[in-house]
Protein backbone atom coordinates (compact mmCIF):
# COMPACT_ATOMS: atom_id res chain seq x y z
CA UNK A 1 0.00 0.00 0.00
CA UNK A 2 2.80 2.43 0.92
CA UNK A 3 4.67 1.54 -2.28
CA UNK A 4 1.54 2.21 -4.38
CA UNK A 5 1.03 5.55 -2.66
CA UNK A 6 4.66 6.52 -3.26
CA UNK A 7 4.36 5.58 -6.95
CA UNK A 8 1.19 7.67 -7.24
CA UNK A 9 3.01 10.68 -5.79
CA UNK A 10 5.94 10.23 -8.19
CA UNK A 11 3.56 9.91 -11.14
CA UNK A 12 1.66 13.02 -10.06
CA UNK A 13 4.88 15.06 -9.78
CA UNK A 14 5.89 14.02 -13.30
CA UNK A 15 2.55 15.09 -14.80
CA UNK A 16 2.58 18.26 -16.89
CA UNK A 17 -0.08 20.84 -17.69
CA UNK A 18 0.13 22.98 -20.81
CA UNK A 19 -1.13 26.50 -21.52
CA UNK A 20 -1.71 27.27 -25.22
CA UNK A 21 -2.33 30.94 -26.05
CA UNK A 22 -3.82 30.80 -29.55
CA UNK A 23 -3.59 34.29 -31.03
CA UNK A 24 -4.60 35.86 -34.32
CA UNK A 25 -1.04 37.05 -34.95
CA UNK A 26 1.07 34.67 -32.89
CA UNK A 27 0.73 31.87 -30.35
CA UNK A 28 2.64 30.81 -27.24
CA UNK A 29 2.94 27.56 -25.31
CA UNK A 30 3.87 27.25 -21.64
CA UNK A 31 4.07 24.16 -19.45
CA UNK A 32 4.62 23.27 -15.81
CA UNK A 33 4.63 20.29 -13.48
CA UNK A 34 2.54 19.79 -10.37
CA UNK A 35 5.10 21.18 -7.91
CA UNK A 36 6.69 23.79 -10.21
CA UNK A 37 6.48 27.35 -8.88
CA UNK A 38 6.57 29.12 -12.26
CA UNK A 39 5.69 27.68 -15.72
CA UNK A 40 8.27 27.60 -18.51
CA UNK A 41 7.53 28.88 -22.01
CA UNK A 42 8.73 27.28 -25.23
CA UNK A 43 11.31 29.46 -26.97
CA UNK A 44 11.97 29.27 -30.70
CA UNK A 45 15.66 29.70 -29.90
CA UNK A 46 17.05 27.75 -26.95
CA UNK A 47 18.25 30.07 -24.20
CA UNK A 48 16.49 33.15 -25.58
CA UNK A 49 13.06 34.65 -24.86
CA UNK A 50 11.62 34.18 -28.35
CA UNK A 51 8.19 32.93 -27.34
CA UNK A 52 6.04 34.12 -30.26
CA UNK A 53 5.08 31.43 -32.78
CA UNK A 54 3.45 33.16 -35.78
CA UNK A 55 -0.02 31.61 -36.21
CA UNK A 56 0.31 30.62 -39.85
CA UNK A 57 1.21 27.74 -42.15
CA UNK A 58 3.10 27.17 -45.37
CA UNK A 59 2.56 24.18 -47.62
CA UNK A 60 5.76 23.45 -49.49
CA UNK A 61 5.58 22.26 -53.07
CA UNK A 62 7.42 19.25 -54.42
CA UNK A 63 7.80 17.40 -51.09
CA UNK A 64 6.01 14.49 -49.43
CA UNK A 65 2.69 15.29 -47.71
CA UNK A 66 4.03 14.18 -44.31
CA UNK A 67 6.67 16.94 -44.33
CA UNK A 68 4.90 19.46 -46.57
CA UNK A 69 3.55 21.72 -43.84
CA UNK A 70 5.61 24.23 -41.86
CA UNK A 71 4.42 26.58 -39.11
CA UNK A 72 5.56 29.84 -37.56
CA UNK A 73 8.81 31.50 -38.63
CA UNK A 74 9.84 28.49 -40.73
CA UNK A 75 6.61 28.89 -42.69
CA UNK A 76 7.29 32.59 -43.23
CA UNK A 77 10.84 31.88 -44.40
CA UNK A 78 9.77 29.15 -46.82
CA UNK A 79 7.01 31.30 -48.31
CA UNK A 80 9.37 34.27 -48.67
CA UNK A 81 11.82 32.08 -50.57
CA UNK A 82 9.05 30.90 -52.89
CA UNK A 83 9.04 27.32 -51.62
CA UNK A 84 5.32 27.10 -50.94
CA UNK A 85 1.93 28.68 -50.28
CA UNK A 86 1.42 30.76 -47.13
CA UNK A 87 -1.84 30.36 -45.18
CA UNK A 88 -2.56 33.13 -42.66
CA UNK A 89 -5.45 34.19 -40.38
CA UNK A 90 -6.02 30.65 -39.07
CA UNK A 91 -8.10 31.79 -36.08
CA UNK A 92 -10.21 34.14 -38.21
CA UNK A 93 -10.82 31.32 -40.71
CA UNK A 94 -11.92 29.08 -37.82
CA UNK A 95 -14.30 31.76 -36.48
CA UNK A 96 -15.88 32.09 -39.93
CA UNK A 97 -15.69 28.32 -40.58
CA UNK A 98 -14.21 29.21 -43.96
CA UNK A 99 -12.28 27.09 -46.45
CA UNK A 100 -9.08 28.02 -48.28
CA UNK A 101 -7.78 26.83 -51.62
CA UNK A 102 -4.16 25.67 -51.39
CA UNK A 103 -2.58 24.38 -54.60
CA UNK A 104 -6.06 23.90 -56.09
CA UNK A 105 -7.15 21.85 -53.07
CA UNK A 106 -10.03 23.12 -50.91
CA UNK A 107 -9.01 22.84 -47.22
CA UNK A 108 -11.31 23.50 -44.26
CA UNK A 109 -10.45 25.85 -41.41
CA UNK A 110 -10.57 22.96 -38.93
CA UNK A 111 -8.11 20.92 -41.01
CA UNK A 112 -5.66 23.82 -41.20
CA UNK A 113 -6.02 24.66 -37.50
CA UNK A 114 -5.40 21.02 -36.62
CA UNK A 115 -2.11 21.03 -38.54
CA UNK A 116 -0.97 24.15 -36.68
CA UNK A 117 -2.01 22.90 -33.23
CA UNK A 118 -0.44 19.46 -33.75
CA UNK A 119 2.86 20.89 -34.96
CA UNK A 120 2.94 23.55 -32.25
CA UNK A 121 2.32 20.98 -29.49
CA UNK A 122 4.94 18.71 -31.06
CA UNK A 123 7.51 21.35 -30.11
CA UNK A 124 6.97 20.28 -26.49
CA UNK A 125 8.73 16.98 -27.21
CA UNK A 126 12.07 18.73 -26.73
CA UNK A 127 11.09 19.43 -23.11
CA UNK A 128 8.59 16.80 -21.93
CA UNK A 129 7.13 13.37 -22.74
CA UNK A 130 3.71 13.66 -24.40
CA UNK A 131 2.24 10.88 -22.21
CA UNK A 132 3.02 13.05 -19.15
CA UNK A 133 0.62 15.80 -20.27
CA UNK A 134 -2.36 15.71 -17.90
CA UNK A 135 -4.17 18.74 -19.35
CA UNK A 136 -4.02 21.38 -22.07
CA UNK A 137 -5.73 24.71 -21.48
CA UNK A 138 -6.40 26.81 -24.59
CA UNK A 139 -6.82 30.54 -24.24
CA UNK A 140 -7.83 33.15 -26.81
CA UNK A 141 -8.42 36.89 -26.89
CA UNK A 142 -12.05 36.29 -27.85
CA UNK A 143 -13.66 33.06 -26.65
CA UNK A 144 -15.58 31.83 -29.68
CA UNK A 145 -17.76 28.73 -29.24
CA UNK A 146 -17.20 27.52 -32.82
CA UNK A 147 -13.42 27.71 -32.44
CA UNK A 148 -13.63 25.95 -29.07
CA UNK A 149 -15.63 23.11 -30.64
CA UNK A 150 -12.99 22.80 -33.36
CA UNK A 151 -10.21 22.71 -30.77
CA UNK A 152 -12.08 20.04 -28.80
CA UNK A 153 -12.31 17.90 -31.95
CA UNK A 154 -8.71 18.60 -32.89
CA UNK A 155 -7.47 17.67 -29.42
CA UNK A 156 -8.78 14.12 -29.84
CA UNK A 157 -6.05 13.61 -32.44
CA UNK A 158 -3.43 16.09 -31.24
CA UNK A 159 -2.82 14.99 -27.64
CA UNK A 160 -2.56 11.82 -25.57
CA UNK A 161 -6.02 10.26 -25.17
CA UNK A 162 -6.13 10.70 -21.38
CA UNK A 163 -5.31 14.42 -21.57
CA UNK A 164 -7.99 16.79 -20.26
CA UNK A 165 -8.89 19.83 -22.41
CA UNK A 166 -9.92 23.16 -20.88
CA UNK A 167 -10.69 26.66 -22.16
CA UNK A 168 -9.85 29.90 -20.35
CA UNK A 169 -10.34 33.49 -21.46
CA UNK A 170 -7.43 35.95 -21.29
CA UNK A 171 -9.13 37.45 -18.24
CA UNK A 172 -9.21 34.00 -16.61
CA UNK A 173 -5.50 33.61 -17.30
CA UNK A 174 -4.73 37.06 -15.88
CA UNK A 175 -6.61 36.16 -12.70
CA UNK A 176 -4.90 32.77 -12.37
CA UNK A 177 -1.47 34.26 -13.00
CA UNK A 178 -1.90 36.94 -10.36
CA UNK A 179 -3.19 34.78 -7.49
CA UNK A 180 -0.19 32.50 -7.99
CA UNK A 181 2.23 35.41 -7.52
CA UNK A 182 3.49 36.74 -4.16
CA UNK A 183 0.55 38.45 -2.47
CA UNK A 184 2.35 41.79 -2.13
CA UNK A 185 1.97 42.12 -5.92
CA UNK A 186 -1.83 42.14 -5.69
CA UNK A 187 -2.64 43.67 -2.32
CA UNK A 188 -4.65 46.29 -4.22
CA UNK A 189 -5.80 46.54 -7.85
CA UNK A 190 -3.60 45.32 -10.72
CA UNK A 191 -3.46 46.74 -14.25
CA UNK A 192 -2.56 44.85 -17.42
CA UNK A 193 -2.05 46.41 -20.85
CA UNK A 194 -1.94 43.96 -23.77
CA UNK A 195 -0.51 45.56 -26.93
CA UNK A 196 -1.50 43.78 -30.15
CA UNK A 197 -1.74 44.79 -33.81
CA UNK A 198 -5.27 46.15 -33.27
CA UNK A 199 -4.36 48.40 -30.33
CA UNK A 200 -4.23 48.03 -26.57
CA UNK A 201 -6.59 45.98 -24.44
CA UNK A 202 -6.55 47.04 -20.80
CA UNK A 203 -7.59 44.87 -17.85
CA UNK A 204 -8.00 46.01 -14.24
CA UNK A 205 -8.21 43.29 -11.59
CA UNK A 206 -9.96 44.18 -8.33
CA UNK A 207 -11.08 42.08 -5.35
CA UNK A 208 -13.85 42.24 -2.79
CA UNK A 209 -12.08 40.84 0.26
CA UNK A 210 -15.25 41.06 2.37
CA UNK A 211 -16.77 38.01 0.64
CA UNK A 212 -15.93 34.35 1.21
CA UNK A 213 -14.52 33.22 -1.13
CA UNK A 214 -12.94 36.52 -2.20
CA UNK A 215 -14.83 37.72 -5.29
CA UNK A 216 -12.52 39.00 -8.04
CA UNK A 217 -13.54 41.18 -10.97
CA UNK A 218 -11.79 42.36 -14.14
CA UNK A 219 -12.79 45.50 -16.04
CA UNK A 220 -11.73 45.36 -19.69
CA UNK A 221 -11.51 48.07 -22.35
CA UNK A 222 -10.18 48.16 -25.92
CA UNK A 223 -8.17 51.24 -26.95
CA UNK A 224 -8.04 51.12 -30.73
CA UNK A 225 -6.56 54.63 -30.88
CA UNK A 226 -3.27 53.05 -29.75
CA UNK A 227 -2.93 51.04 -32.96
CA UNK A 228 0.48 51.67 -34.55
CA UNK A 229 0.32 52.24 -38.33
CA UNK A 230 3.05 51.41 -40.84
CA UNK A 231 5.70 54.10 -40.36
CA UNK A 232 8.30 52.73 -42.76
CA UNK A 233 7.88 55.59 -45.24
CA UNK A 234 7.93 58.31 -42.55
CA UNK A 235 10.89 60.51 -41.72
CA UNK A 236 12.60 60.24 -38.33
CA UNK A 237 11.11 63.59 -37.34
CA UNK A 238 7.60 62.42 -38.23
CA UNK A 239 8.13 59.19 -36.31
CA UNK A 240 9.30 61.14 -33.27
CA UNK A 241 6.19 63.34 -33.33
CA UNK A 242 3.93 60.29 -33.69
CA UNK A 243 5.49 58.46 -30.75
CA UNK A 244 5.26 61.55 -28.51
CA UNK A 245 1.55 61.69 -29.31
CA UNK A 246 1.26 57.95 -28.65
CA UNK A 247 2.97 58.38 -25.28
CA UNK A 248 0.52 61.16 -24.38
CA UNK A 249 -2.44 58.97 -25.37
CA UNK A 250 -1.15 56.07 -23.26
CA UNK A 251 -0.55 58.37 -20.30
CA UNK A 252 -4.16 59.53 -20.48
CA UNK A 253 -5.41 55.94 -20.46
CA UNK A 254 -3.21 55.02 -17.49
CA UNK A 255 -4.25 58.12 -15.52
CA UNK A 256 -7.92 57.25 -15.95
CA UNK A 257 -7.29 53.65 -14.82
CA UNK A 258 -5.40 54.86 -11.74
CA UNK A 259 -7.74 57.72 -10.86
CA UNK A 260 -9.01 57.39 -7.27
CA UNK A 261 -7.73 53.81 -7.06
CA UNK A 262 -4.73 52.20 -5.40
CA UNK A 263 -2.77 50.19 -7.98
CA UNK A 264 -0.15 47.75 -6.72
CA UNK A 265 1.27 46.43 -10.00
CA UNK A 266 1.17 47.13 -13.72
CA UNK A 267 1.90 44.55 -16.43
CA UNK A 268 2.83 45.53 -20.00
CA UNK A 269 2.45 42.75 -22.56
CA UNK A 270 3.76 42.95 -26.10
CA UNK A 271 6.87 44.00 -27.96
CA UNK A 272 5.30 47.34 -28.97
CA UNK A 273 5.96 48.73 -25.50
CA UNK A 274 9.37 50.39 -25.46
CA UNK A 275 11.29 52.73 -23.17
CA UNK A 276 12.20 54.64 -26.32
CA UNK A 277 8.73 56.09 -26.74
CA UNK A 278 6.55 55.62 -23.62
CA UNK A 279 8.84 57.57 -21.28
CA UNK A 280 6.23 59.79 -19.62
CA UNK A 281 3.75 56.92 -19.26
CA UNK A 282 6.38 54.73 -17.60
CA UNK A 283 7.37 57.53 -15.21
CA UNK A 284 3.77 57.81 -14.07
CA UNK A 285 3.25 54.03 -13.80
CA UNK A 286 6.35 53.62 -11.65
CA UNK A 287 5.20 56.07 -8.96
CA UNK A 288 4.64 53.73 -6.02
CA UNK A 289 3.81 50.80 -8.29
CA UNK A 290 5.72 47.79 -9.57
CA UNK A 291 5.85 47.63 -13.39
CA UNK A 292 6.62 44.46 -15.36
CA UNK A 293 7.21 43.97 -19.09
CA UNK A 294 6.84 40.65 -20.93
CA UNK A 295 4.57 38.84 -23.33
CA UNK A 296 3.86 35.31 -22.06
CA UNK A 297 1.54 36.00 -19.11
CA UNK A 298 -1.57 34.46 -20.71
CA UNK A 299 0.03 31.12 -21.58
CA UNK A 300 1.48 30.91 -18.06
CA UNK A 301 -1.88 31.84 -16.55
CA UNK A 302 -3.49 29.08 -18.63
CA UNK A 303 -1.00 26.65 -17.08
CA UNK A 304 -1.95 27.72 -13.58
CA UNK A 305 -5.64 27.42 -14.46
CA UNK A 306 -5.21 23.90 -15.86
CA UNK A 307 -3.22 22.83 -12.80
CA UNK A 308 -5.94 24.12 -10.46
CA UNK A 309 -8.42 21.92 -12.33
CA UNK A 310 -6.23 18.80 -12.06
CA UNK A 311 -4.63 19.44 -8.66
CA UNK A 312 -6.77 22.04 -6.83
CA UNK A 313 -5.02 24.13 -4.18
CA UNK A 314 -6.47 26.29 -1.42
CA UNK A 315 -6.44 29.18 -3.92
CA UNK A 316 -9.34 27.52 -5.77
CA UNK A 317 -11.57 27.74 -2.74
CA UNK A 318 -10.28 31.09 -1.44
CA UNK A 319 -10.63 33.18 -4.61
CA UNK A 320 -13.21 33.15 -7.41
CA UNK A 321 -13.13 35.25 -10.57
CA UNK A 322 -16.57 36.47 -11.65
CA UNK A 323 -17.40 37.85 -15.07
CA UNK A 324 -20.39 38.14 -17.37
CA UNK A 325 -19.47 34.72 -18.74
CA UNK A 326 -19.39 33.03 -15.36
CA UNK A 327 -21.86 31.57 -12.94
CA UNK A 328 -22.10 33.90 -9.94
CA UNK A 329 -23.69 31.50 -7.49
CA UNK A 330 -23.01 28.06 -6.07
CA UNK A 331 -25.84 25.68 -6.97
CA UNK A 332 -26.38 22.49 -4.98
CA UNK A 333 -28.95 20.39 -3.19
CA UNK A 334 -29.42 18.81 0.22
CA UNK A 335 -29.63 15.02 0.10
CA UNK A 336 -30.23 12.22 2.59
CA UNK A 337 -27.33 9.87 3.17
CA UNK A 338 -28.35 7.27 5.71
CA UNK A 339 -29.52 9.10 8.82
CA UNK A 340 -27.75 12.34 7.86
CA UNK A 341 -28.40 15.20 5.47
CA UNK A 342 -25.49 16.29 3.28
CA UNK A 343 -24.97 19.16 0.86
CA UNK A 344 -24.28 17.99 -2.69
CA UNK A 345 -22.60 20.63 -4.90
CA UNK A 346 -23.76 20.74 -8.52
CA UNK A 347 -22.37 23.86 -10.23
CA UNK A 348 -19.69 26.07 -8.71
CA UNK A 349 -19.57 29.85 -8.85
CA UNK A 350 -16.82 31.08 -11.15
CA UNK A 351 -17.40 28.33 -13.74
CA UNK A 352 -17.45 29.48 -17.36
CA UNK A 353 -20.96 29.06 -18.78
CA UNK A 354 -19.64 26.96 -21.68
CA UNK A 355 -18.09 24.51 -19.18
CA UNK A 356 -20.94 24.44 -16.67
CA UNK A 357 -22.50 20.99 -16.89
CA UNK A 358 -23.27 18.10 -14.56
CA UNK A 359 -25.21 14.83 -14.92
CA UNK A 360 -26.13 12.49 -12.06
CA UNK A 361 -28.91 10.26 -10.76
CA UNK A 362 -30.95 10.65 -7.57
CA UNK A 363 -33.58 8.56 -5.80
CA UNK A 364 -36.81 10.32 -4.82
CA UNK A 365 -38.09 9.30 -1.39
CA UNK A 366 -40.63 11.80 -0.02
CA UNK A 367 -42.23 13.65 -2.94
CA UNK A 368 -41.84 14.69 -6.57
CA UNK A 369 -40.16 18.02 -5.85
CA UNK A 370 -36.49 18.83 -6.54
CA UNK A 371 -35.16 21.48 -4.18
CA UNK A 372 -32.06 23.46 -5.13
CA UNK A 373 -29.92 25.68 -2.90
CA UNK A 374 -28.65 28.81 -4.66
CA UNK A 375 -25.89 30.69 -2.81
CA UNK A 376 -24.69 33.90 -4.55
CA UNK A 377 -21.06 34.75 -3.84
CA UNK A 378 -21.74 38.49 -3.58
CA UNK A 379 -22.89 38.14 0.01
CA UNK A 380 -26.63 37.88 -0.64
CA UNK A 381 -28.66 35.25 1.20
CA UNK A 382 -28.99 31.69 -0.06
CA UNK A 383 -32.22 31.16 -1.97
CA UNK A 384 -34.31 28.06 -2.62
CA UNK A 385 -35.68 26.97 -6.01
CA UNK A 386 -38.23 24.15 -6.22
CA UNK A 387 -38.98 22.13 -9.33
CA UNK A 388 -42.17 20.07 -9.32
CA UNK A 389 -42.18 16.93 -11.48
CA UNK A 390 -45.79 17.05 -12.57
CA UNK A 391 -47.34 13.64 -13.26
CA UNK A 392 -44.67 11.60 -11.48
CA UNK A 393 -45.97 9.38 -8.70
CA UNK A 394 -43.44 8.80 -5.91
CA UNK A 395 -43.84 5.31 -4.50
CA UNK A 396 -42.00 5.97 -1.23
CA UNK A 397 -39.98 2.76 -1.34
CA UNK A 398 -36.86 4.24 -2.96
CA UNK A 399 -37.71 2.95 -6.42
CA UNK A 400 -38.06 6.32 -8.18
CA UNK A 401 -34.76 6.99 -9.96
CA UNK A 402 -34.34 10.14 -12.03
CA UNK A 403 -31.47 11.66 -13.98
CA UNK A 404 -30.64 15.34 -13.46
CA UNK A 405 -28.74 17.15 -16.20
CA UNK A 406 -27.52 20.71 -15.64
CA UNK A 407 -26.01 22.71 -18.50
CA UNK A 408 -25.88 26.22 -19.98
CA UNK A 409 -26.53 27.32 -23.55
CA UNK A 410 -25.48 30.92 -22.89
CA UNK A 411 -24.35 33.11 -20.03
CA UNK A 412 -27.87 34.05 -18.96
CA UNK A 413 -29.48 30.89 -17.59
CA UNK A 414 -28.95 27.38 -16.25
CA UNK A 415 -30.87 24.70 -18.13
CA UNK A 416 -32.14 21.67 -16.20
CA UNK A 417 -33.33 18.44 -17.81
CA UNK A 418 -34.87 15.76 -15.60
CA UNK A 419 -35.55 12.25 -16.93
CA UNK A 420 -37.44 9.38 -15.29
CA UNK A 421 -34.99 6.44 -15.35
CA UNK A 422 -37.30 3.85 -13.78
CA UNK A 423 -35.97 1.16 -11.47
CA UNK A 424 -34.89 -1.92 -13.37
CA UNK A 425 -37.44 -4.48 -14.57
CA UNK A 426 -39.74 -3.91 -11.62
CA UNK A 427 -40.56 -0.30 -12.46
CA UNK A 428 -39.71 0.57 -16.10
CA UNK A 429 -39.11 4.19 -17.05
CA UNK A 430 -42.20 6.16 -18.00
CA UNK A 431 -40.12 8.09 -20.52
CA UNK A 432 -41.17 11.37 -18.94
CA UNK A 433 -38.81 14.34 -19.33
CA UNK A 434 -39.10 17.68 -17.54
CA UNK A 435 -37.22 20.82 -18.54
CA UNK A 436 -36.68 23.94 -16.48
CA UNK A 437 -34.79 27.17 -17.08
CA UNK A 438 -33.17 28.96 -14.15
CA UNK A 439 -32.41 32.58 -15.22
CA UNK A 440 -29.17 33.87 -13.71
CA UNK A 441 -30.67 37.28 -13.08
CA UNK A 442 -32.98 35.66 -10.56
CA UNK A 443 -30.17 34.05 -8.60
CA UNK A 444 -27.48 36.71 -8.39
Amino acid sequence: MLIDRALDEITKKNKVVVGFDLGDDYSQISYCRQNQSMPDTISLVMGEEQYNIPTLLCKRTGVEESVAWLIGKEALKAAKEGQGVLVENLVLLARDNASVKVNEEELTAEYLLEIFVKKALAMLSAYIVSEDIAAVAFTMKDMNTDVMKMLSNISKHAVYRKTEIYFLSHEDCFFQYMIHQPEEMWVHDVLLYDYRSDGIKSHRLSMNRKTDPVACFIDTAHHQQMKIPDLSDKSEAAKSVFYRQLDAALLEIVRKNCDQRVITSVFLLGDSFSKDWCRESLKYMCRGRRVFHGNNLFSKGACYGARERIYPSTLSTSYVYLSENKLRANIGMTCDRGQNEIYYPILDAGTNWYEAQRVFDVILVKNNIITLNIAPVDGRKTRIARISLEGLKVRGNKTNRIELRFYMEDANAVQIQITDKGFGEFFPSTGQVWRECLPLEAIT
